[in-house]
């Protein structure tokens, strides 16, 4: 089989080209255009000393590094609300009772919630988002952890988050489960045929899969034998956020259909 190659189009969709298997490249109709504009209420934990420990200006920033990885599907997205919370405890939290008790006190409907704390009770991760939350109006949310290790203006945090917030999981969904050529992409993994089979599994050490210069280096291999070659620059993979590129042309074509068969009106 011969090896995958990749480039990144302009503007940031990943495309995935192989010869003989299910990543071979075919026309491509036209992503859907949803020409809308989401409102996001950014609410920001204040810690125990009463500090923020982020910036509206670097939400700001954020917010536009987001626009630019969502523009393809001709989304974007403004911060309508700051909302700071005096709460230290919500500034850590646990899913039960702290998130559930933050979305009954905050959250705010027809908006993208989105809380910046400083943890939660998932260690490694960097943010945590309602998979397909787009699709309802009264609950769920985005939490983002604040600090230079997961939240930056340009990081891959946001877009990431967003991403599952419009219905995409983890590209290494199943774990390895997902053959290396594809044959079972519709049934296994994230069930999303242009993105490559991915054997990562969450609480590895990335380093063991990608080094320092965005290369795959992973000797695993799959049921059949055949080795992984998945897409470092995947914005839904767990690899480093400097290798961070984009989404490809089903994961944008599935966002936009995740919030096309919700309630359009509600936004």
């Amino acid at each position: 089989m011969l090896p995958l190659l990749r480039f990144l189009l302009p503007i940031t969709i990943l495309l995935s080209l192989a010869v003989g298997d299910a990543y071979a490249f075919t026309p491509r109709e036209p992503l859907p255009c949803l020409n809308k504009k989401f409102t996001i209420i950014a609410h920001i934990v204040r810690d125990s000393l009463e500090q923020p420990n982020v910036t509206e200006l670097e939400i700001l920033e954020a917010i536009d590094t987001l626009n630019r990885y969502f523009s393809p599907i001709c989304v974007s997205f403004e911060i309508c609300e700051f909302n700071y919370i005096d709460n230290f405890q919500y500034d850590d939290i646990t899913w039960d009772p702290e998130w559930d008790e933050m979305i009954i006190k905050y959250h705010e409907a027809n908006r993208i919630n989105m809380f910046f704390v400083t943890s939660v009770d998932d260690p490694g991760v960097c943010g945590v988002a309602s998979l397909g939350g787009i699709g309802s109006m009264d609950n769920g949310g985005i939490v983002i952890l604040k600090g230079p290790a997961c939240f930056t203006p340009t990081s891959k945090t946001v877009p990431h988050e967003m991403g599952h917030f419009f219905g995409l999981p983890h590209t290494f969904e199943g774990s390895g489960i997902e053959l290396a050529d594809g044959s079972n992409c519709t049934t296994a993994g994230d069930q999303i045929c242009d993105t490559p089979g991915d054997p990562f599994v969450k609480g590895d050490n990335v380093a063991t899969y990608v080094d320092a210069n965005c290369r795959f280096i992973s000797m695993k291999v799959d049921a059949n034998g055949d080795f992984y070659d998945p897409i470092v620059g995947n914005m839904m993979s767990y690899y480093p956020k400097e290798c961070a590129c984009g989404f490809t042309y089903e994961q944008y074509k599935k966002m936009a259909n995740t919030y096309l068969i919700s309630n359009p009106k509600m936004w």
